[in-house]
């Protein structure tokens, strides 16, 4: 006599692992419809240039934004320099979209979260 416990065994774990990797695929599917709107929602048509603090204030939270970091007298060490560039990421980059360096300046989405202006002191 034959034994289909196996057979049967074998059968149910690779309908439970189509199922698994199925559902796992539309979770995936699911999770990058919730997050391409917030991609696609970002105005690229203008982008707000800033050569200083203020003028980066004056610019709209949300909005694309280039930082031009014009490099001083005396500043010709490269260390200074990515520290600038560290500061300003740090400082006007929403960190939730991509940021783009180059050693002349940054390109990103401008957030007003971590500034404070004398109105909120």
């Amino acid at each position: 006599m034959i034994n289909y416990g196996h057979i049967v065994t074998f059968g149910v774990s690779v309908i439970a692992a189509v199922g698994i990797s199925l559902a796992s695929l539309g979770g995936f599917a699911e999770a990058d419809q919730h997050e391409a709107p917030a991609q696609s929602s970002i105005d690229q048509s203008q982008v707000c240039v800033a050569n200083s603090d203020q003028q980066a204030l004056d610019c709209p939270e949300g909005a694309l934004f280039m930082a031009r970091l014009s490099q001083q007298e005396g500043e010709l060490n490269t260390l200074m320099m990515e520290n600038r560039l560290l500061n300003t990421m740090a400082l006007y980059c929403d960190i939730e979209h991509p940021i783009h360096q180059t050693k002349a300046g940054v390109l990103c989405i401008l957030t007003h979260e971590r500034i404070s202006t004398p109105e909120e002191e």
